[in-house]
């Protein structure tokens, strides 16, 4: 009888965490239609305790993070590449040490209380290393790591 209860459990527990995985609130997404009446294909996913919209917006591929009460925290939109980039922060990576290193992704990433970041991440040449770069949009660094070896560089327990 233990061995039944035990399996009872187990299946339900397994059964709830797979239908919670995929379960994004409607007041949630209904904040995202507000926001954005004419995003269309949303891939919903979690991030810790936020909930994070993929959609494509002006042909780039934007990521909106909200909390549990639908309240935005969070949006990155992936530039790609330097042609989106300020010329202030174009300026500033050209004179920084990491000018030499190839630009592999750059995000621009926003947030309703605090100022705008640039995400530039960057390969060295000749080296499997990595760096991020988070500048100001006025070309100001605001830190510079390794990030050769870390996963969601930019997710919620980067920012939030």
């Amino acid at each position: 009888m233990n061995k039944l209860k035990l399996s009872f459990l187990l299946s339900m527990f397994f059964t709830s965490v797979s239908v919670f995985a995929g379960y994004t609130p409607v007041n949630v997404q209904n904040a995202l239609k507000k926001m954005y009446p004419a995003a269309n294909d949303i891939a919903w996913s979690q991030d810790g305790n936020y909930y994070v919209a993929d959609f494509m917006m002006n042909a780039f591929d934007t990521r909106v993070w909200f909390n549990s009460d639908a309240q935005w925290v969070m949006k990155q939109t992936d530039w790609v590449t330097m042609d989106e980039v300020p010329a202030a922060v174009f300026n500033a990576f050209a004179a920084s040490q990491f000018a030499g290193g190839e630009v592999q992704n750059v995000t621009w990433v926003q947030f309703p209380k605090w100022q705008s970041i640039v995400a530039v991440e960057i390969g060295m040449p000749n080296v499997q290393t990595k760096y991020q770069i988070l500048f100001t949009p006025d070309g100001g660094i605001i830190n510079d790591r390794n990030v050769t070896y870390l996963h969601n560089i930019l997710g919620a327990s980067t920012f939030l």
